[in-house]
């Protein structure tokens, strides 16, 4: 699976018939669920695709189970959607994660992003004397004439 071409035409995947641009014959979901399943006759739609080893079903009719308990409102296991489909939903591919930037999908897109921070301005400093490094009081406690005047002094 690799980069897609921006001038490739729209095709149809032949695993689940989504419409887009595919990198080869099947959409990036259906070249992965091929990679990790065995091909079999699906027990909903009776294609020999990969098929999951615990019900047996493709990832078209696996898809569609997921799309009627989203539609239900409620949080459900699998098994029994799957059961109940007799049809199914067409749909576009590539919409789950864009690639290099692309436009966003779903709430996301429609979403207002915030604009990142502007850096702050740098101080620019136009004095023309020497810049004060740090300010401290003047302590003559620990001044010794002796021990430190100068050795060519004629004050000492």
């Amino acid at each position: 699976m690799g980069k897609i071409s921006e001038n490739k035409s729209a095709a149809s995947c032949s695993g689940c018939f989504a419409w887009g641009q595919l990198p080869g014959r099947f959409c990036r979901g259906c070249y992965t669920y091929g990679q990790q399943h065995a091909v079999g006759e699906c027990v909903g739609c009776r294609r020999q695709v990969p098929v999951d080893d615990k019900y047996g079903y493709c990832r078209l009719c696996r898809a569609q189970a997921t799309w009627a308990i989203k539609a239900s409102g409620k949080a459900s296991v699998i098994e029994p959607y799957l059961r109940r489909v007799t049809c199914q939903q067409l749909f576009f591919a590539n919409l789950q994660r864009p690639k290099n930037g692309g436009p966003r999908v779903g709430k996301a897109g429609r979403r207002v992003l915030k604009p990142p921070p502007s850096p702050e301005p740098h101080r620019v400093v136009t004095t023309s004397g020497q810049l004060t490094l740090f300010t401290a009081t003047r302590d003559f406690r620990r001044f010794d004439r002796e021990l430190h005047r100068a050795a060519g002094s004629p004050a000492m």
